[in-house]
């Protein structure tokens, strides 16, 4: 009978976990013997028979001691300096078999030692030890041992740690032992989980006052990473006055007024350097509140409401010296600016400002131009109000500039085109106008951009959709505009749009993205 041939598959490759653990077994069961052990590692007093070849192969240190050439390579006995015996011999048993005991008694020398010995395995096990055991009591501990011994990974991980969790931490005995260096790294940074910025100049003055005698004079480089722009001044300047050290309350007032100082010094028509500065922004995870303001049902109203994320509740807070609707709002320097709109029976021109800390509004000034339905945008610590609706019933197309800390006023050069109900929104260093609507044109598709290099307004490609009472936002180096409403036709109601539409300034193209689900109009458009 003729064989019938099977048909050919493919080779195909297996592996066995148990064969190397196998291995593993029986090497150091070679090891307790000493058999076929080539080396003596001297550890103090103890001596340490193993393998060459299975410490080279193990650790970058130990194969560079055996082999290149060194002296040791030669040697029958070879001296390891730096480590204490009991913790090498838990490093060495790690080595023939996988298997370490980490605990709070000992993780310290274990990581020191498999640092140096470049058992990288071992430090990042000890590593994820110490993660689990932080908290706000040892964190800054942990920190500066991992800064010590240049443990990256430990370093960057009680870092994000101590960010997330400052204000436990700066109650803290360790905060206080912080080096100034260390102390500045953390204030600078963007990521401090914090209610408000005053908490991050108290934590600074507290590491002063604990040694005063010796940190007074470290205390403008200390406080440099406080962001002053965003501190209650009347909260700051009653601090200041409780201080009881002469030189210190010196320093301090001394500061506060070069701040003000170059915070009133003349822009001529420049955002000053200063005010360019991160410090005039609160920083990424600081608390932030969603405030809402005036008109209620297209109705005069003076009412201020609060939303707190964090607990998911609105209340009511104090409400404005005047009722308004039509108005502009815009957040700046912590503060909340109400400005014109229809206030009373006539529009009105005067600003208010709400401070969160004291829950009150203060008329702070007057707009030059009287205006309602106007856009508003906040950049670099200067408020700008562009187009609207005059007292005389015309869309505008001048634009004012609001310096809250001066409380001084300045203009730009008008618009190409009168608009109200528009959209308005600082992206790249530019003011955008966007759509809006005036008596002679309707509803406007048409887009204007303020360039402070250039001082002049000039038109960029127009919308595909004419919009009035548009939404529009500055994300990610791009503008966002969505709803509002087009341009009625044959006295039809205006139709309300719920097309959103990006433009890439670029390429100076607007591109058509996914429609909302509700169609807006005169709605409010935020980032998260």
């Amino acid at each position: 009978m003729a064989c019938v041939a099977c048909p050919r598959v493919s080779d195909s490759p297996f592996s066995s976990d148990k064969h190397a653990r196998l291995i593993l077994a029986q090497m150091n069961k070679m090891r307790g013997g000493h058999n076929f052990c080539d080396v003596q590692l001297q550890v103090g007093e103890e001596g340490f028979k193993v393998h060459r070849l299975v410490l080279a192969a193990s650790s970058p240190y130990f194969a560079a001691l055996f082999t290149g050439g060194m002296k040791e390579s030669s040697k029958d006995v070879v001296r390891i300096l730096g480590v204490e015996a009991g913790i090498f011999q838990m490093l060495l048993d790690f080595i023939y078999t996988g298997v370490v005991n980490v605990g709070e008694s000992n993780v310290q020398e274990l990581i020191v030692a498999a640092d140096m010995l470049q058992l990288t395995e071992v430090v990042d096990l000890c590593c994820e030890f110490l993660k689990g055991q932080i908290d706000p009591l040892n964190c800054i501990g942990l920190f500066q041992f991992s800064e010590q011994i240049a443990c990256h990974d430990l370093q960057e991980f009680t870092e994000n740690y101590i960010h997330a969790h400052f204000l436990e931490v700066q109650s803290g005995e360790e905060f206080l032992a912080l080096t100034k260096e260390q102390l500045i790294k953390i204030l600078r940074s963007e990521e401090l989980t914090i209610e408000d910025e005053y908490q991050v100049f108290i934590a600074a003055m507290q590491w002063v006052l604990k040694d005063l005698g010796k940190r007074k004079k470290h205390v403008v480089e200390v406080l440099d990473p406080v962001r002053f722009p965003l501190l209650p001044s009347q909260r700051l300047l009653k601090y200041i006055e409780g201080v009881s050290d002469f030189s210190l309350r010196v320093a301090l007032q001394t500061l506060l007024k070069e701040y003000c100082e170059v915070c009133k010094s003349p822009k001529e028509n420049k955002v000053s350097n200063f005010l360019q500065t991160s410090k005039a922004r609160p920083r990424r995870k600081a608390r932030k509140y969603l405030y809402a303001v005036g008109e209620k049902d297209s109705m005069i109203f003076d009412c201020t409401e609060c939303y707190d994320p964090i607990i998911k509740q609105w209340t009511t807070v104090a409400s404005m010296n005047h009722p308004r609707c039509g108005l502009g709002v815009c957040a700046c320097y912590g503060a909340i600016y109400a400005l014109g709109g229809w206030v009373g029976a006539e529009i009105g021109n005067t600003i208010e400002r709400f401070d969160p800390e004291l829950n009150s509004w203060e008329l702070v000034g007057s707009m030059v131009v009287p205006r309602y339905y106007f856009g508003c945008c906040e950049m670099q610590g200067l408020i700008y109000i562009v187009g609207g609706i005059s007292n005389e019933g015309i869309e505008l197309r001048s634009v004012e500039v609001y310096d809250p800390i001066s409380k001084r006023w300045s203009t730009l050069p008008p618009m190409g085109t009168r608009r109200a109900y528009l959209g308005v929104a600082a992206l790249n260093d530019c003011i955008y106008s966007v759509g809006g609507w005036n008596e002679t044109q309707d509803a406007l598709p048409t887009v204007e951009r303020y360039s402070f290099e250039e001082e002049k307004w000039v038109e960029v490609a127009p919308m595909k959709v004419p919009r009035a009472g548009v939404c529009v936002v500055a994300v990610n180096g791009l503008l966002y505009a969505s709803g509002g409403r087009a341009s009625s036709h044959d006295f039809a109601a205006p139709v309300t749009s719920d097309s959103v539409e990006v433009y890439n300034p670029h390429m100076d193209t607007w591109t058509e993205i996914a429609n909302m689900i509700t169609s807006r109009c005169e709605g409010g458009v935020a980032v998260l």
